[in-house]
């Protein structure tokens, strides 16, 4: 390996800033500079598994014992973004192996070509994951860390950022409205479609509010998953989770009101088996319902399925909810994802807005 990423990447990018690429798609291209590397092993992973292929394979030796199915530790989801980001890492490597000096120069292309930070933490996070799969050092060392702290510092703003707070105010809007007969096309809904989907958007909302699900959480919940409670609660029984793929510990929300009647509302109106899903739609379309019955509900901040997990903290926050309690409630391992979600309500109720 060439010198091509040695001494200090950080300079590299803390002098290219202000010279971004237009082209975000772009990324970093093969240098020749670099020289090739013979990797000893690559591991595949694909939407649908997670493989370790040998090198023979890997340059065109096929091998009928090449590839091996790994059950590995983590969400679709996750497997999916890993994916993604490994393809466009090898397709960059062209055969070379991937170490510190290689991965911390990939780091610094994705800066020139625009790239958010959280592209470069994804790609690092996928590459620690296969290293450890292949049972190979980890590839991030004291260089990639050096590069990904200079990236998060000097192109955090980059990217969508913090999805915006779905309050409880929010969600009344959408359980008062989302029964209304919307337009489609050049026609409106019926009153018997629109009672119908309002159903499922009110349940949507409640659940990415209220339970602090998120939308692949919603998707995968089974009507076997929910428990009545003494008054007018419910029990939200998450089995699977992006921080809980294994469903190895338990993961229970609450919600009450408005959201524990909207799922009462849905069962009594589809009869349903104990093992159907509550919402049967893909994570992606949860967030495309989500979304639009909040446009519709007049909320005029743009939102996304994971506005509701901000919000929740952003509410209890705001009420005098503990960390504690706030963790407990959405399940949040540490305080750290929740002290960054209620950094708005915390200074609203600080020290300025109390005594002065």
């Amino acid at each position: 390996m060439a010198e091509y990423a040695t001494a200090t990447v950080t300079a590299m990018i803390r002098s290219r800033r202000g010279t971004r690429s237009t082209d975000a798609s772009r990324y970093p291209p093969v240098s020749s500079k670099e020289g090739p590397g013979g990797a000893r092993g690559l591991l595949t992973v694909t939407d649908s598994f997670v493989g370790i292929v040998s090198a023979e394979t890997a340059v065109g030796r096929p091998r009928a014992t090449a590839c091996r199915r790994v059950e590995a530790p983590i969400s679709a989801n996750t497997r999916r973004t890993y994916a993604s980001a490994l393809r466009r890492l090898d397709a960059w490597l062209g055969g070379r192996e991937l170490e510190d000096a290689s991965l911390a120069a990939y780091l610094a292309g994705l800066y020139d070509a625009g790239r958010a930070a959280s592209s470069a933490s994804i790609t690092v996070a996928a590459a620690r994951f296969r290293a450890k799969l292949a049972e190979q050092p980890n590839p991030a060392g004291e260089r990639t860390a050096r590069v990904l702290a200079s990236y998060r510092h000097t192109g955090g703003e980059r990217g969508r950022g913090q999805a915006q707070p779905f309050g409880a105010e929010d969600l009344a809007a959408v359980l008062a409205t989302c029964h209304r007969p919307r337009r489609r096309g050049r026609g409106v809904e019926s009153d018997h479609v629109a009672a119908e989907r309002g159903r499922l958007d009110a349940v949507i909302a409640g659940l990415l509010f209220m339970a602090g699900m998120r939308r692949s959480e919603v998707s995968a919940l089974c009507w076997s998953d929910l428990v009545e409670t003494a008054g007018d609660g419910m029990l939200v029984a998450v089995r699977r989770s992006t921080t809980n793929p294994e469903g190895e510990t338990g993961d229970v929300r609450f919600v009450k009101g408005g959201v524990a009647h909207a799922l009462r509302t849905l069962r009594a109106a589809t009869n349903p088996e104990p093992g159907d899903r509550v919402v049967p739609l893909s994570p992606q379309m949860v967030g495309l319902r989500f979304s639009a019955a909040a446009r519709a509900a007049g909320v005029e901040h743009e939102v996304t399925a994971h506005s509701g997990r901000v919000g929740l903290v952003s509410e209890l926050t705001s009420r005098g909810a503990s960390t504690a309690a706030v963790m407990l409630a959405g399940n949040w391992k540490t305080s750290r994802m929740v002290a960054h979600y209620s950094t708005g309500a915390t200074v609203k109720r600080g020290a300025v807005a109390r005594y002065l």
